[in-house]
């Protein structure tokens, strides 16, 4: 006679179910601001559409709870969203004691403005070795 184990697959697929399932119950609780109403509140002060989220993950890990709390209902002080708009133009926050910390370069909003005829300054414009063939119109 052979005993059924205790520890099936099907238990395990349902204890791993679950407990994928506790840390956004455990998220959905907190009264910490959400990544999807400080990004809303990043493009209302902003004025853009669609803003990387690259970027706005960055900027919601170097402000504070209150601070992000404060801007998404509306009563952030201006020193805060100046300090906000400059971090997401140039995906660098610099605060006023200690090192600057720059976690978005490529995707800050300073080359959203000019994409259309400028490329970020760390990348190449076209395929390698394009700027040692002569231009079309010569």
């Amino acid at each position: 006679m052979t005993e059924t184990p205790m520890f099936t697959r099907r238990l395990f697929l349902a204890g791993a179910s679950a407990a994928a399932l506790l840390p956004g119950a455990a998220l959905a609780q907190s009264s910490a601001p959400t990544s999807v109403e400080f990004a809303a509140a990043c493009r209302a002060l902003s004025g853009f559409d669609a803003i990387p989220a690259a970027l706005v993950t960055g900027a919601a890990k170097v402000f504070a709870d209150p601070d992000r709390t404060a801007l998404i209902e509306g009563n952030a002080s201006d020193e805060m969203k100046k300090s906000l708009l400059k971090t997401l133009y140039t995906g660098m926050h610099a605060p006023e004691e200690g090192e600057p910390e720059r976690f978005a370069y490529p995707e800050a909003l300073m080359y959203a403005c000019v994409e259309d005829s400028l490329n970020v300054p760390s990348f190449c414009g076209g395929l390698p070795g394009y700027w040692a063939e002569k231009p079309a119109d010569a």
